[in-house]
């Protein structure tokens, strides 16, 4: 599954070369996790769909990071709350986030109590900036009540999740192991995004 080696496809500092490798080496990896994640939202309500980044934006600089979304549109995500796991140069990521383009942001995390939130396993972080690999803090309950405070501004974001440093046990041991970590991750997630999806 995902391994230290696919790292190296940062090390491509141009466009194609960059672009070449996600498609050949890790966008295959994303569709066996929508596989192996497909039980996992078999438990929510509703289908979910997953979006692997195309990114047909980019004409110029190398994506710096690339991810698989998981939301309940087939046309998209970005405008609602949604699941990411994905990569930067430095790290593999599980992230359940808002973005600033999700409608009714407002009202989707007021109805998320601050309890069930600090009831995600330890090792969980938040963050505010999606775009912004290092932006995670330890989800203490100090931290989530800054993150849910900026969240009146209009370009806050939000998000919950886990990050895998490279060098970390996650990358040594079995896949199916790491398999069994990111349907954990995830499905201690899904009360949360649960609740956001119903509103």
């Amino acid at each position: 599954m995902y391994q230290d080696q696919d790292f190296h496809v940062w090390d491509d500092q141009t466009l194609p070369g960059r672009l070449g490798k996600i498609r050949a080496q890790i966008d295959p990896k994303f569709v066996q996790t929508v596989t192996e994640l497909a039980p996992v939202f078999a438990e929510l309500a509703v289908p979910i769909y997953d979006h692997i980044s195309q990114h047909r934006r980019r004409s110029k600089n190398p994506p710096p990071d690339t991810w698989v979304a998981f939301s309940t549109s087939k046309r998209g995500y970005k405008m609602l709350p949604h699941i990411e796991v994905g990569f930067w140069d430095d790290r593999f990521f599980i992230w359940l986030a808002v973005l600033q383009e999700a409608k009714n942001c407002q009202a989707l995390l007021s109805s998320l109590k601050e309890d069930t939130v600090m009831r995600l396993p330890v090792g969980f972080a938040c963050g505010g900036d999606h775009t912004d690999k290092d932006c995670g803090v330890p989800l203490t309950r100090e931290n989530y009540q800054a993150l849910m405070a900026t969240q009146p501004n209009r370009h806050a974001e939000w998000q919950v999740g886990r990050n895998f440093m490279r060098g970390s046990d996650f990358f040594t041991v079995s896949a199916a192991e790491q398999t069994q970590i990111i349907q954990d991750t995830v499905r201690a997630l899904l009360p949360l995004y649960d609740q956001l999806i119903r509103i």
